[in-house]
């Protein structure tokens, strides 16, 4: 019997229950989805502003204690909090080299210098220019997590010593979610501390079946009719056709102006309007009031469209 318990304690493992997970594989799958969609938006938000290929990544969703997350930070970071108007307060943390790199961009620099130096504090203008670019950053998670909770997202302030700030007690549980950012030849990690508080309401639509659900019927009657209006001030180039000539090098050269060149064109024969590379039409030309113009007689249409 003896030997029995010994033979079975091989398989034991030792719990924490100090260190409780509260979100099930299924979950943390979810919310990566969610996030790599936020990954993708600020990607292309940042990429936007720099003026450079931006890349964005999830690498991992993990739950810890809060005091674990606060040790795991350097000294000297970047931290923004921001907050809801009731759930409760948020971390960003971006690396400095990082922030650096980003601002170094947006005040003229050609380079992405990573260099942060000695420094422990931002000044007043760098932390004018990050608190912007975190309101960014925000409204991107805000959109990312609409399916999940609709809630109004704000930037609270920006600290750069971990030890200061205290969104959550140090023995709560927090969801912290990973990211590589890579502009140019600098990589460095972003992550996201949530208070595990503030998503437990709403854990019920936290499935992977409630969550494409919401999405499949997510296209209201506004947003078709955004995209429509988008579509539709899209601008597309369209040019008519007069006719062709071909002639010599020798003869180009000697052009002169009153010179007549002979088209293949004949002038009662309706004329060729192009939409891109593409006839569409045809024209016959005209003048209304004091503009050239062209009055469509004939819409063409290929086969399967």
């Amino acid at each position: 019997m003896k030997e029995k318990i010994i033979q079975n304690s091989q398989d034991v493992k030792v719990y924490d229950f100090k260190k409780a997970l509260r979100l099930s594989m299924e979950q943390v799958r979810v919310l990566t989805r969610i996030h790599d969609n936020f990954a993708y938006q600020l990607a292309s938000s940042i990429s936007t502003q720099l003026r450079t290929i931006v890349q964005v990544d999830v690498v991992s969703v993990n739950q810890m204690l809060y005091e674990e997350f606060i040790k795991e930070l350097p000294a000297y970071t970047i931290l923004n909090v921001f907050e809801t108007s009731e759930k409760g307060r948020m971390i960003m943390e971006l690396k400095p080299q990082m922030a650096y790199a980003i601002l170094n961009r947006l005040l003229g620099g050609r380079e992405l210098s990573a260099a942060s130096g000695d420094k422990t504090t931002l000044t007043q203008i760098e932390n004018k220019i990050l608190h912007k670019l975190f309101e960014g950053f925000v409204e991107n998670l805000q959109k990312s997590w609409k399916d999940l909770m609709n809630v109004d997202l704000k930037v609270f302030e920006i600290e750069t010593n971990p030890q200061f700030l205290q969104v959550a007690i140090p023995n709560e549980t927090v969801i912290v979610i990973a990211f590589t950012i890579k502009i140019g030849d600098v990589t460095e990690k972003m992550h996201i501390c949530i208070p595990y508080i503030i998503l437990e309401p709403f854990l019920p639509k936290l499935s992977s079946y409630q969550l494409f659900s919401t999405r499949s019927h997510a296209k209201s009657t506004q947003e078709s009719k955004l995209l429509k209006s988008k579509i539709e001030e899209l601008e597309i180039p369209l040019s008519v056709e007069l006719g062709r000539s071909k002639i010599s090098i020798e003869e180009f050269l000697s052009l002169n102006v009153g010179d007549v060149i002979q088209l293949n064109q004949l002038y009662d024969e309706p004329l060729k309007a192009k939409v891109g590379k593409e006839v569409k039409f045809f024209v016959k030309p005209g003048v209304k009031k004091t503009r050239l113009a062209a009055e469509i007689e004939t819409v063409l249409e290929k086969e399967g469209k």
